[in-house]
């Protein structure tokens, strides 16, 4: 079996190489110690045939450490050495899982403050999974909560630290929520993110910050989070329940192999190294369910390095959910160091660059830019794999899916979409809600209850419509006067006006010294002129 992980982004872990003195046997798992100090060392090693995954567990339920280890003659070792940092290496019990082909052998160990003093017989695990290779990673209990956990200065909230995580108490978040106005911010060390700390609270806050009106910002290290009120949406907002939230922000094995995974079936995307991984999890004692649709979009900042801002492409460059070998396209925005989206639930996101090159686009094309800038927002596409056809006329579907994606893009549109009112609109095609909600929206119109959506859009039509989506883009006029069209009589009346603002505005040319409004737009054309209103 090929080796296809990649070592573990873990401070001071160190894995030695594999060694051998047998013939191979059943695959088996040792664990050199029942304890072990930060600092310290702990051997894991056994018989195997085939290589095997490492997986670590730590008491918060983040991913301490995974690697992939080829045996020699039939048995193989790892050493590694545990952090001097509680944010790295919290006290308390860890779950080891051992895969090697079909099987998968489960043990603990305990990372302690004195040795002698606790830790469970690692060939007795408490915890020994659910049998399905996960290495027993299901959340432990939760310890209650103080109400006075944490302080608060205003409507900061600076949480403690706990046995399972940071944490804070209802008293705390109610104190906060005296002088908040429209939020309360949990800042947590700066580590916490990159190192993927837990943040526990009770769950009766979430109907608080509710209640409230309150949204709930966290920040820790490189990313901020901010949830709207109610945002969060559990039923259990009972005294004994808690939340957990963890937030990733490093380069993990697991992170890497599902991004790599994904960019198998995807060759035009390009890995940045940027990944954010988050969890929500409410716990009942050992009841524990998995939140992973938010009731409201979560707005999530990701502070870049500077090395990391300059080798990022800002134009080709977007937030994609790895969702298995497939990515789904989220959006952002690139602002000087930081990359901003919004999160309509959480799981493993990251930020790739998407190049896309066509055949019939080749270098130089007038169109060039436009195409490569709208093809990584995912505004417009080709029509299949090779092609663009940029001189191919667009029809007026075409081209009012194109504009409500970029108008989405901004992420100023409103989410309710009006009822079909075009007797032409069929309902389930691909341009059903982009129609639908262009009109309810006044950015585009009918003709006595029809759309005509597979009639070539005009020039003229395309401007108005173009005109009508200004106000949520930034565009700002050029100072330029009214256009001097030579055929300036044959533009309709109802569309003089809007060309006129748009020639002002820079979003049209025309061919130097016509308009041309009754001719059929291009999907080279719309490209330029919706690439013209994006920021």
């Amino acid at each position: 079996m090929k080796k296809v992980l990649a070592a573990l982004l873990a401070l001071c872990i160190v894995v030695l190489p594999a060694t051998g003195y047998a013939a191979a046997a059943a695959f088996a798992l040792n664990i050199s110690a029942k304890e072990v100090l930060r600092g310290g060392e702990i051997t894991f090693s056994g018989t195997a045939e085939d290589d095997v995954v490492l997986k670590i567990i730590r008491p918060n339920q983040t991913t301490f450490y995974m690697d992939v280890i080829e045996p020699a003659n039939g048995t193989y070792t790892a050493t590694i050495t545990i952090p001097e940092t509680q944010d790295f290496a919290p006290w308390g019990v860890y779950k080891v899982a051992a895969t090697s082909g079909s099987s998968t052998v489960n043990k603990i160990f305990s990372v302690v403050e004195k040795l002698g003093e606790g830790g469970t017989d690692p060939e007795e695990p408490s915890n020994p999974g659910n049998g399905n290779g996960n290495g027993g990673t299901v959340t432990p209990p939760a310890t209650t909560i103080p109400a006075d956990a944490g302080d608060s200065t205003g409507s900061t909230i600076m949480p403690e630290l706990g046995k399972d995580g940071y944490m804070f108490g209802s008293g705390t978040l109610a104190s906060a929520a005296n002088s908040a106005q429209g939020s309360i911010t949990v800042e947590l060390p700066a580590a916490t993110g990159d190192a993927g700390s837990a943040l526990n609270f009770p769950a009766e806050t979430l109907k608080t910050l509710k209640d409230k009106n309150l949204d709930l910002i966290v920040t820790s290290g490189s990313s901020t989070i901010r949830f709207s009120a109610g945002s969060i949406g559990t039923s259990d907002t009972s005294a004994s329940s808690q939340v957990r939230l963890v937030v990733n922000t490093v380069l993990t094995s697991d992170a890497k192999n599902a991004v790599n995974q994904a960019l198998q079936s995807n060759p035009d995307y390009v890995s940045t190294g940027v990944v954010l991984t988050a969890t929500i999890q409410v716990i009942n004692g050992s009841s524990v369910t998995e939140i992973h649709n938010l009731d409201k979009p979560a707005q999530v900042t990701l502070k870049l390095t500077d090395d990391q801002a300059k080798q990022i492409h800002s134009g080709l460059a977007g937030v994609y959910y790895v969702n298995g070998k497939q990515l789904d396209y989220v959006g952002g925005k690139l602002e000087g160091n930081t990359f901003k989206f919004n999160a309509r639930h959480f799981s493993t996101y990251t930020i790739l660059e998407y190049s896309k090159t066509f055949m019939d686009v080749p270098a130089g094309h007038w169109a060039e830019a436009a195409v490569k800038s709208l093809s990584a927002k995912h505004i417009v596409s080709g029509v299949d794999q090779q092609h663009y056809a940029p001189n191919r006329n667009i029809t007026r579907a075409e081209f009012a899916t194109m504009m409500m994606r970029a108008v989405d893009y901004t992420g100023k549109a409103a989410d309710a979409a009006a009822a079909n009112s075009f007797k032409d609109v069929p309902a389930g095609q691909y341009y059903t809600d982009a129609v639908t909600r262009a009109a309810s929206l006044g950015i585009m119109s009918g003709y006595g209850g029809s759309f005509r959506p597979n009639d070539p859009i005009t020039r003229e039509e395309a401007v108005v419509t173009l005109v009508r989506t200004v106000p949520y883009f930034e565009v700002k006029d050029t100072g330029k006067g009214a256009p001097a069209f030579a055929d300036k009589k044959q533009i309709s009346a109802w569309a003089s006006a809007a060309v006129d603002q748009a020639w002002k505005l820079g979003l049209i040319e025309g061919d130097g010294k016509q308009f041309h409004p009754k001719a059929a737009l291009t999907r080279a054309e719309i490209a330029v002129m919706i690439n013209r209103l994006m920021p």
